[in-house]
């Protein structure tokens, strides 16, 4: 199955060039705002020890996303080797992580298809099933930071509360909807949607032992990359000589500034909405707007660096293991 050719759709066309005026805007906003002189200078006084946690720890959260990945696969075919779930990873995650409006999500079904053999639709479940399990653990982390005493997340409390319930009532609602499934289809009932129904909510996971082991790992992912975040700041602040707020009010802000970029709206990389989410977090702790978002781009340029040597990698890896195949 060839992969998609986005740029042959016009609605796609269209938001990418919405992307490319909006990282056009970012791009000359920053550097009237603050200068590039000023984020490569951030970059440069941040220490190599911070530097060094922030990759130890993004890299641990890497391997627990691939883990996840890895697992909830097998669940649907335990012929899913964990080096060609990780080239899955790490080419869907550059794609929805760059292209806008998370248009690359529709990468993760086209290559478990082409790479594993896995069901694109049961991989659709896996999709959903991921994002509503990252949900939850986002909103107990808010929950969490919030007690710490992170302010920025205030205004999430109630939602953050229903949020953390939905992996518990889809897997519910998954059950019952699987045994009504199963009992249409043996009264010869139910015709092709019913069918493709029950492909996708196969690849959710169908035991409690595999709801936990999700929402575990799901935890040690987001835990790490944020920590990562924290430990990042802080040492850039530190060597500024700058206010250096708590690591969990850091952690906050790193969370502000992940969850605005990876919300589905028309940007290149979820540039701009991280960096407002970074400076928002920041400000609120009493951090200098443009030393903010200074520090806003220096960490989302890092992230992005690894993401798209991730993808690169991993695309290389998988063509290279199907041509072998072949």
């Amino acid at each position: 199955m060839p992969l998609p050719r986005p740029l042959q759709d016009t609605h796609t066309r269209i938001a990418l060039a919405i992307a490319l005026v909006l990282l056009v805007a970012v791009l000359w906003g920053v550097d009237r705002f603050v200068g590039w002189r000023t984020v490569a200078a951030t970059a440069a006084d941040i220490p190599l020890r911070a530097w060094l946690a922030f990759a130890a720890l993004l890299a641990a959260s890497y391997a627990a996303r691939v883990a996840r990945l890895w697992r909830l696969l097998l669940d649907i075919d335990r012929r899913v080797r964990g080096s060609r779930a990780a080239c899955v990873f790490f080419v869907h995650n550059a794609l929805a992580s760059l292209l806008p409006a998370r248009l690359g999500e529709a990468a993760m079904p086209l290559l478990a298809r082409r790479w594993l053999g896995v069901d694109w639709a049961a991989t659709v479940g896996t999709l959903a099933w991921w994002r509503l399990s990252d949900l939850a653990v986002l909103a107990a982390l808010a929950l969490a930071l919030l007690a710490a005493g992170a302010t920025v997340l205030a205004p999430l409390y109630a939602l953050a509360l229903a949020a953390c319930a939905v992996p518990f009532v889809a897997y519910a609602l998954r059950s019952t909807l699987m045994g009504y499934l199963e009992r249409r289809a043996q009264t010869g009932h139910g015709g092709r949607w019913y069918r493709l129904l029950q492909r996708v909510l196969a690849g959710m996971p169908a035991r409690l032992t595999a709801l936990a082991a999700d929402l575990g790992l799901a935890s040690i992912a987001w835990t790490t990359k944020l920590a990562g975040f924290a430990l990042l700041m802080q040492g850039a602040l530190a060597a500024i000589g700058d206010h250096v707020p708590p690591l969990p009010l850091l952690a906050a802000a790193g969370l502000a500034g992940d969850a605005a970029g990876g919300l589905p709206m028309p940007t290149l990389g979820g540039v701009g909405p991280f960096e407002a989410g970074i400076m928002l977090g920041l400000t609120t702790l009493g951090i200098d707007a443009r030393g903010a978002l200074a520090l806003g781009v220096t960490l989302h340029g890092a992230l992005l660096v690894s993401i798209i040597a991730g993808g690169v990698l991993g695309a290389a890896i998988g063509v290279a293991l199907e041509r072998r195949a072949h």
